[in-house]
């Protein structure tokens, strides 16, 4: 079932677009580019026993194509990198579902190097059903859990006088599911929900979280499209 949250923010994203495009397009140079188009693509059928002519048309295709482009790459450079941050966190709220009570799960640590001694605890609600499991050739450690009642807290990673959390979800979901906290700044940047990892023999701790699958994104793509076309229409944008 789609959810209302993801209604809004598909229908929010289409009006921003449309906004950012009106804004920083030449729109009289885009429609004449669209215009253009058209026009040499009607030639094709106009003229399909000319070889001659309907070469000529498909240099001009070409050629307004890359117009075309040009007068869009402003537009989709600005909203590259904020589309890029906000499926991230969609896939979080939307892409994640927390752990099933009752069905095991693995937690894994990466390493910067091979690490003995390492220990993890849960909340009383979680089991952790094996010793650690370490794979030296990759540098990880990795533990079974499975959860027996429902649960929102933390994972404890003990590292000799060092503890590392890792937050938790089963039975119960956060609206944010991050499966991996890390250390790195790119991962922070993309998921600010959990501070970075400061210790600097590890890498990241993830949890196995189960996937609810891309059927947001269809969502997303066709309530966001809907909403740009509308209020492209009304505002008379030509995309």
């Amino acid at each position: 079932m789609i959810s209302g949250s993801l209604v809004v923010v598909s229908a929010l994203t289409g009006l921003i677009v449309v906004w950012v495009f009106q804004h920083t397009t030449d729109l009289a140079a885009l429609r004449k580019a669209r215009k253009l188009l058209m026009a040499h693509l009607m030639e094709f059928r106009l003229y399909y026993n000319e070889p001659a002519l309907i070469w000529g048309a498909q240099k001009a295709v070409v050629r307004d194509n890359v117009r075309l482009l040009g007068l869009l790459l402003r537009p989709v450079l600005i909203l590259a990198l904020p589309m890029a941050w906000l499926f991230t966190q969609l896939d979080s709220i939307y892409g994640f579902a927390p752990l099933p009570v009752g069905q095991a799960s693995v937690v894994t640590a990466q390493m910067d190097a091979p690490l003995t001694g390492a220990t993890l605890t849960a909340p009383t609600e979680i089991a952790i059903e094996t010793p650690p499991v370490r794979s030296m050739a990759d540098n990880q450690v990795s533990w079974r859990i499975r959860p027996v009642r429902p649960v929102r807290g933390s994972l404890i990673l003990h590292l000799r006088s060092r503890e590392i959390t890792k937050s938790i979800s089963a039975g119960e979901r956060t609206i944010f599911l991050m499966p991996r906290r890390a250390r790195s700044m790119a991962n922070f940047l993309a998921h600010p929900e959990e501070a970075r990892i400061s210790e600097p023999q590890v890498v990241w701790i993830d949890v196995e979280y189960p996937r609810t699958g891309v059927g947001w994104i269809a969502w997303f793509l066709f309530i966001s499209s809907v909403s740009a076309l509308l209020f492209a229409r009304w505002r008379r944008v030509p995309l």
